[in-house]
């Protein structure tokens, strides 16, 4: 691939199905471990949440914080390590199946490259692109 570009998947059906199920089963747990102030990728969250909750906290009673960090991690999806997040997976049932999604490797000008790195992007099971913002208050 050349510099700039990123692989996307393109899920048959049969694994759009099983990814929403493995969504649907993963998310109310790790939905549970994230910081309450993180709203990049979550579901039901956005930017305008970000913004409001920055607002608030810098115009309260008596505020703590007087800026704000804005970071964005480039490619930071392109560089997940797939050996520490199938860990985080520990005995999940369907950990095989992951497995067998961040390891299926890309078509790149008709010859296979395996993925070493990274997860697919355009997959039910991968997050929508979107600004991730997370809030220190």
């Amino acid at each position: 691939m050349q510099k700039g570009q990123y692989e996307t998947s393109v899920p048959v059906i049969a694994d759009r199905v099983l990814q929403a199920r493995v969504v649907n089963a993963l998310e109310p747990e790790w939905e549970a471990r994230f910081e309450p102030k993180s709203y990049g990728f979550r579901p039901g969250r956005g930017c305008q949440d970000a913004i409001s909750a920055i607002y608030l906290t810098l115009k309260g009673k008596n505020p703590q914080r007087v800026w704000v960090l804005d970071a964005d991690l480039k490619a930071a999806f392109d560089r997940i390590d797939h050996d520490h997040l199938l860990t985080q997976l520990a005995t999940f049932p369907a950990r095989g199946l992951v497995a067998g999604w961040l390891k299926a490797g890309v078509l790149d000008r008709g010859r296979f490259v395996p993925t070493e790195e990274g997860t697919p992007q355009g997959g039910l099971a991968t997050p929508p692109t979107q600004l991730a913002t997370s809030v220190s208050t």
